[in-house]
């Protein structure tokens, strides 16, 4: 059985880069980091898989941010009797089989991917630092529909005037906030 497994870091980006044209039996897509392997679809994925399976993955940071992880996640695929391949990187690990050359190369781009992610939450850090120290920072979300604006889109899905795809473009918002307001 052929699997394909894609991950983008939060539920606002898209997965089509990864799924674009994939010919696969199983397709696992998580939105969440890759920071560990506390993923539901990896989860799911890592307990389907049996001998003889293959997954396929774009690239290495999709599978894990952490070197740790990604040699655990790749030891115990292969140790399933599983094949898992790197499309970008060309790179296929196979069961019983030790390449030195590819455990270097998976060490190696690991730990950039790892360096890559630790890097941005600094600069992410000191941001926010710097914000707090001029009074720009509040965790607090700005309100992105007025009370107002809010009532006109409640009486609107509720006359039915237009379709929520329609009315989210109209306001900057996603569908799956103007579903959260009608319910309220």
């Amino acid at each position: 059985m052929l699997f394909h497994y894609a991950r983008v870091s939060t539920t606002d980006q898209n997965l089509d880069r990864q799924i674009h044209e994939v010919k696969c039996d199983r397709l696992y897509c998580d939105k969440q980091s890759g920071k560990n392997v506390n993923r539901e679809q990896l989860q799911a994925m890592l307990l389907n898989i049996r001998e003889g399976d293959e997954i396929h993955c774009l690239s290495m940071d999709r599978l894990s941010r952490s070197l740790d992880d990604l040699i655990k996640l790749v030891k115990e695929i292969t140790s399933k009797g599983a094949k898992i391949t790197f499309i970008k990187e060309n790179m296929t690990f196979t069961p019983n089989k030790n390449d030195p050359f590819q455990n270097l190369m998976l060490s190696l781009l690991g730990s950039i991917n790892q360096f890559f992610r630790e890097n941005l939450l600094e600069i992410q850090r000191e941001g926010i630092r710097c914000a707090k120290n001029a009074g720009k920072y509040s965790k607090e979300r700005k309100k992105k529909l007025s009370p107002e604006q809010i009532n006109e889109i409640k009486e609107k899905m509720k006359l039915r005037e237009t379709n929520v795809s329609a009315l989210a473009r109209e306001y900057g918002v996603s569908r799956c906030l103007l579903y959260q307001l009608v319910k309220k």
